[in-house]
């Protein structure tokens, strides 16, 4: 039965490299894809992120949407304390 890698020699692990080539630049580029992936999902830049800042925003809105309507009626009251009409 025919090993693998042949002998353990300098040239033999040369070509083995050179015949398996394609291989190993497929092995690189899919581990590549991964880590780009990886930080896609979870790097500062990430989903996760946007979906928290989503979120954020949406709560945001509704806090300034809440304060609008607290601040118009202070001034109604304010106008109707200095006698003024709103």
């Amino acid at each position: 039965m025919r090993r693998l890698w042949g002998t353990l020699s300098i040239p033999n692990l040369w070509y083995a490299i050179y015949t398996k080539r394609l291989f190993i630049y497929g092995f690189f580029g899919v581990v590549v894809c991964g880590v780009y992936i990886g930080f896609l999902l979870f790097g500062e830049n990430s989903l996760e992120v946007l979906l928290s800042n989503i979120s954020l925003r949406d709560e945001l809105t509704a806090q300034v949407s809440e304060l609008q309507s607290q601040n118009a009626r202070l001034q109604k009251d304010l106008f109707e304390l200095r006698g003024l009409e709103p």
